[in-house]
């Protein structure tokens, strides 16, 4: 089903971008031959768009090429396997002081790394259309929001389920990791 919908939208219609992880960890949990890394830059990428859009003086702006499958799977997966070879290993080791060695070791160039991406970019965009009150699924064939998959009807309400399944997930993640110990803590969170 489509409809004409604007794609400005309110920071509380979406998962936040953080807590889109609970898709890559459990991803990497379900299939460990998945690069972890790559998961997690998938599962962010689709929102970089929205962070463009703000840093370019857009206003909060649903982006469409990034939240599309066509986007998700061409510009998309360019740019999240570039972002996981070339950014994430020194950001990653710098931000929870881990040896940058090992993280780059998870971000070598592999079929694993790039089927990873894709997963994470196309798993966000998917979740994203049982949510949000613009899901620009079809662009550029379409600049209309493609709402059939929208919870209940109503992406007010499926914003809110969605969040508190998002944030418990999260929640229940983090405490599993503390509960295994905190040496390797932020290596279990983010490298793995």
């Amino acid at each position: 089903m489509l409809c004409e919908s604007k794609p400005l939208v309110d920071v509380a219609t979406m998962v936040w971008t953080p807590f889109h992880y609970p898709l890559a960890y459990l991803f990497h949990k379900a299939r460990n031959k998945l690069s972890f890394p790559a998961l997690v830059v998938g599962s962010f990428l689709p929102d970089l768009e929205t962070a463009l859009w703000l840093s370019l003086g857009g206003g909060f702006r649903r982006g469409a090429v990034l939240h599309s499958l066509l986007g998700a799977v061409t510009v998309g997966l360019v740019v999240a396997v570039a972002l996981t070879l070339y950014l994430y290993p020194p950001v990653v080791s710098y931000v929870f002081k881990l040896d940058r060695k090992t993280v780059a070791g998870k971000c070598h160039l592999s079929a694993s790394l790039v089927m990873s991406c894709l997963i994470g970019i196309v798993a966000h965009v998917l979740v994203d259309t049982l949510h949000h009150n613009y899901n620009p699924l079809l662009f550029p064939f379409s600049h209309g929001s493609f709402d059939a998959l929208v919870l209940f009807g109503d992406w007010v309400q499926a914003t809110l389920v969605m969040q508190v399944i998002f944030i418990t997930s999260s929640l229940v993640i983090l405490f599993y990791e503390l509960y295994r110990g905190i040496d390797g803590f932020w290596e279990r969170l983010f490298v793995e």
